[in-house]
């Protein structure tokens, strides 16, 4: 995947907010790469996310993993006739470890 340049945006944020986005896989590179382009410094990246395709959602939880620093904000039961209930879950950029 090619690299994206930019200009720096006119406004700051601190933070992006989705919903339902991980749902085809042929996406879910570019949905990262998105993500690794925003999800900076103290920017956030809040997603709303219902557990629909058992492999897409393996990949993109798999990739996320080792690129952010992943944690689990609110999760709702699973309502009549589901399996799994929504799940927010927050991004920061992953932390790095100083080698000693």
């Amino acid at each position: 995947m090619e690299a994206v340049a930019a200009p720096p945006p006119a406004s700051r944020f601190d933070l992006v907010v989705a919903s339902d986005v991980v749902y085809y896989e042929a996406l879910v590179d570019p949905l990262i790469e998105t993500m690794r382009f925003f999800v900076k410094g103290e920017v956030v990246f809040v997603m709303a996310h219902m557990r629909r395709w058992k492999r897409t959602d393996k990949k993109f939880f798999a990739k996320a993993r080792k690129l952010f620093d992943v944690e689990v904000v609110h999760e709702d039961p699973p309502l009549e006739g589901w399996r799994h209930g929504p799940v927010v879950y927050l991004f920061t950029e992953k932390k790095r470890r100083d080698k000693k």
